[in-house]
């Protein structure tokens, strides 16, 4: 089975009234640009450009965008 890569995921944010938002590779959070998003037991981390962390998201997820990347057949 192919690797996929996260692109993207919605959580459930709260304010003052419950929100979706998106954290998204190519993003900007935290002041720094989101390279990679990986996930471990649950946990989603995102990285920047240099692999350093920005930011453990520990918010409900509701959905996950993957990319599944095209390996050239010889």
């Amino acid at each position: 089975m192919p690797e996929k890569i996260i692109k993207s995921i919605e959580v459930i944010a709260e304010a003052t009234q419950p929100f979706i938002y998106t954290f998204e590779v190519g993003k900007e959070f935290g002041g720094q640009v989101v390279d990679g998003i990986i996930e471990r037991d649950g946990v989603f981390k995102l990285f920047n450009r240099k692999d350093e962390l920005i930011t453990e998201i520990q918010l409900p997820v509701v959905g996950v965008r993957y990319e599944y990347p095209v390996s050239e057949v010889l």
